[in-house]
């Protein structure tokens, strides 16, 4: 009686255990079977009809590909009068994290899955500011037509459709950063300001949308800039402007050489600054305070606690 007890666990144990011994020993031959094999001596990017990904300097991913490339990334702001960021230097990396890179095949430009070893979505055109985001975002286009992509380690989604006609951001620069929680973007001559998931607080703009916070947005139209608020009322119109931004709470205004600093647009500026003639400008707001960056360079710092 004891032995057959015996038998039976036994029986059962075998029954328990042995499928998760052949599975291991499976998964650990597949694996061995799929390893990657870097035979890449430089780690470029293309070598003999393959692409190779790495990750902290670890293969992380190879794409058979006779015609891929890098990718190449477009600005057409330049097209309208969007306070866009224009002194980037930073380049999007092919690899962007442990699941999602980027690709160029056949003249497409695709994300590509590390983990299944395919791309995933093509694209025509991807924008890119050459700075790094507070959350990471492509703006692409597919067939003359603009949307917002979200990438983070889980998953790559669509925010917002592809509907417009073309889609930016302002240069908001936040500790260094280009702010992609909101857009401008235009379809059919009209403008929007989007948040990052495709909505919008307001109603469509008739004229052209450059900037904004939340108490302004900047227009551009019959060859000026207009500071208006979004009951449509204009403010400092009669002065001349070559330049308007909006920075956090505050609107900057250039005219005649000189910045003026504008919290309530209907009252006198909180402050004014000379500056000096320039190629590009851009202001990176700090905790306590903003840069003024004139040509890659700082030029002036206002401390927050200024602007009382």
């Amino acid at each position: 009686m004891q032995d057959k007890k015996t038998l039976i666990t036994i029986i059962v144990l075998l029954a328990v255990f042995l499928p998760a011994t052949i599975a291991g020993t499976y998964r650990k031959f597949t694996r061995d079977e799929n390893a990657l094999i870097d035979d890449n001596p430089n780690h470029d990017l293309i070598y003999n009809d393959k692409v190779y990904f790495y990750l902290d300097n670890e293969l992380v991913s190879i794409y058979e590909c006779s015609n891929c490339s890098e990718i190449k990334t477009e600005i057409n702001d330049n097209e309208y009068h969007t306070n866009y960021f224009k002194n980037g230097n930073y380049k999007l990396p092919v690899v962007l994290n442990k699941n999602f890179a980027l690709i160029k095949e056949n003249n497409k430009n695709y994300i590509y899955n590390l983990l299944s070893s395919k791309t995933i979505s093509g694209y025509d055109v991807i924008k890119n500011y050459n700075v790094e985001h507070t959350e990471f975002v492509l703006i692409v286009s597919n067939n003359n037509k603009w949307g917002v992509i979200g990438i983070d380690e889980n998953a790559a989604q669509l925010k917002i459709n592809f509907d417009y006609d073309y889609i930016a951001l302002p240069s908001h620069i936040i500790n260094g950063l280009l702010d992609t929680s909101k857009f401008i973007s235009m379809v059919n001559q009209e403008w929007y300001i989007l948040n990052s998931d495709g909505t919008s607080d307001y109603q469509a703009f008739n004229s052209e949308i450059v900037d904004f916070n939340n108490k302004y947005y900047i227009s551009y139209e019959n060859d000026a800039y207009h500071i208006m608020d979004y009951n449509n009322q204009e403010y400092l119109s009669s002065v001349n402007k070559s330049g308007v931004y909006a920075v956090s709470d505050y609107i900057y205004l250039i005219s005649n050489n000189s910045l003026y600093i504008y919290s309530d647009c209907s009252s006198s500026p909180l402050k004014s600054i000379n500056l000096p003639s320039y190629g590009n400008i851009y202001f990176n707001q700090l905790e306590s305070s903003v840069e003024i960056i004139i040509d890659d360079n700082l030029y002036y710092t206002i401390e927050l606690s200024e602007l009382v």
